[in-house]
């Protein structure tokens, strides 16, 4: 019997025929990571219940101190028809409303008013009594009401029949045009995308230093060791921020949605679709602004060994996220409308001032482009640079690494 003698089989370099990864699969290789990690914990979507639920319910609780939260109420004692249709015709002028509650004695009035019942009573057609102070939604008509029944009672003193005394007081209101009719549609769309900017802004505080808690638990379990010898740092930096953007994306668009949901059936906004559009513009232009925070949390993450120095590392971020967000009180503030216009270009400060901007008055399309492109400009070079800060911080431990001295490790150690 032969023995066939079989030839070693050389290994087949599979890594050198498959096609090395590319930098956006790195990419998004590491904010998948990202996100599956951050949906499974069970504190996020406890928190992320907690906020919309508290969201939702200051601007529900806004109705409990509206003034229109009930119409004005008047104590009539006896019958007086005259005055009533008076009254309920001067409210109507005014677009509010007054209700007229008929009472039998005065005692039996003025106790309705001791017990806020009623906000007023009129006694005998020509005395008034209140608890304290008249409120001034019903003062007007009470005063304008009075006045017609009197004067309707000289002229028939007088001799004039009904249908002159009513020829008499039938005055054609006078004509009115608005200089800006849509005034109080504007506001309305300034006060949403600014609170919006704002709820935003304050939830990036609470996003931003989970991403600096993230970035330092990596580091202190050496994690982060074992992936930069496998990737760039840039692409670590840019799929952990987007990552985590996609999940602060998907609550933020959660509290959004539970806030105008809301808003929407207690009646806070008049115009629905003014509504929507503001909270989409917001999130629009909050989601540039994240990814320039958002790369800055996470260098200063690298740049600390512990707990207790996020604060003092983050201090800076803070300080631009505090100065960004205190930008978008400037179309309010009346200054320089030069001012307003520079501002809602520069990048960090875009995504606060430009949409309160758009919502308070037509801006060019080509301001718009140009605040877009320096953003994505700007986003491009701060991940190129806060990479190599975020290479070198990463890979020293104890204390606060500077930054300057982080980009000189990095630097020498050939890491980008």
């Amino acid at each position: 019997m032969t023995t066939q003698m079989t030839q070693p089989t050389q290994s087949r370099p599979e890594v050198e025929h498959n096609n090395p990864p590319t930098g956006f699969t790195l990419i998004r290789m590491i904010a998948r990571r990202e996100i599956v990690t951050q949906f499974q914990r069970k504190e996020l979507w406890i928190s992320l219940t907690l906020m919309v639920v508290v969201f939702s319910a200051s601007l529900g609780v806004q109705t409990l101190f509206s003034a229109d939260a009930r119409p004005s109420r008047l104590g009539v004692v006896g019958t007086q028809p005259e005055f009533t249709a008076a009254l309920r015709a001067q409210a109507d002028a005014r677009g509010s409303v007054i209700e007229a509650v008929p009472y039998g004695t005065a005692d039996v009035a003025l106790t309705a008013v001791r017990e806020g019942e009623v906000d007023a009573a009129l006694l005998n057609g020509q005395d008034v009594v209140v608890l304290e102070k008249i409120p001034d939604s019903l003062a007007a008509p009470l005063r304008e009401a009075h006045r017609a029944v009197a004067l309707a009672e000289r002229l028939r003193s007088r001799g004039l029949g009904e249908p002159e005394v009513s020829a008499v007081l039938n005055v054609a209101p006078p004509t009115v045009r608005a200089l800006e009719p849509d005034a109080e549609r504007t506001a309305q769309r300034t006060t949403t995308a600014a609170i919006g900017v704002m709820v935003l802004f304050f939830l990036m505080f609470m996003f931003g230093q989970g991403i600096a808690q993230g970035v330092l638990e990596e580091k202190s379990n050496r994690i982060v060791e074992i992936l930069l010898a496998k990737v760039k740092a840039w692409h670590l930096l840019a799929g952990k921020v987007l990552g985590i953007g996609v999940v602060a994306l998907t609550q933020i668009t959660a509290i959004v949605a539970g806030g105008l949901t809301v808003a929407l059936l207690v009646g806070l906004v008049d115009a629905p679709a003014d509504a929507i559009g503001m909270g989409a513009l917001v999130i629009a232009w909050f989601v540039p602004g994240y990814f320039l925070f958002a790369t800055l949390w996470a260098v200063a993450g690298s740049l600390i060994s512990r707990q207790e120095d996020i604060q003092h590392a983050a201090g800076p971020v803070s300080f631009l996220q505090t100065i960004s967000l205190l930008a978008a009180l400037v179309p309010f503030s009346g200054v320089n409308d030069t001012l307003t216009r520079i501002l809602s270009l520069v990048p960090g400060l875009s995504s606060s001032v430009m949409p309160v901007r758009m919502a308070t008055e037509q801006v060019p399309w080509w301001e718009i482009t140009v605040a877009v492109v320096l953003t994505l400009v700007a986003i491009v070079a701060l991940l190129r640079i806060g990479a190599r800060i975020y290479s070198g911080g990463l890979l020293q431990h104890g204390g606060i690494v500077k930054a300057r001295a982080a980009m000189r490790d990095a630097r020498e150690g050939g890491m980008s």
